[in-house]
């Protein structure tokens, strides 16, 4: 069975929950979360968009195919990688460059960046 991921997010404090498979919406600061959709806030795609290259075993993911900015203001905390019934997660820092390194074996996988300003972005690779 293949793994779906929901990410939420809190409008109050910006917190941010991954939900795998769950069936309710979490809630914080005393409100239900908001489901965040990918690809439908009205940003540069070229910044946001995933772009995802194979090198051997390894899964390298760019965001944007002009690298988001990494400032304490506007950046990407959050690289995700959903395959098979697994799912990859990267951390940045403000410090970090908008890029993230796994290995998720062959076959089909969907790509989630999350910007802190201009919400979910996902690629779909088949």
């Amino acid at each position: 069975m293949k793994k779906e991921l929901k990410i939420y997010r809190c409008a109050h404090c910006g917190n941010i929950v991954e939900l795998i498979d769950g069936h309710v919406t979490p809630s914080c600061c005393g409100q239900p979360m908001d489901l965040l959709k990918p690809n439908t806030v009205d940003a540069a795609q070229e910044k946001h968009v995933p772009v995802v290259r194979r090198e051997g075993d390894k899964l390298i993911v760019e965001v944007g195919s002009v690298h988001h900015p990494m400032t304490q203001e506007h950046y990407i905390p959050y690289i995700w990688v959903v395959f098979d019934n697994k799912v990859g997660r990267a951390h940045l820092t403000p410090d970090d460059e908008p890029v993230a390194e796994f290995f998720p074996g062959e076959g089909p996988l969907k790509v989630y960046g999350y910007c802190n300003l201009h919400g979910l972005w996902e690629t779909d690779i088949d």
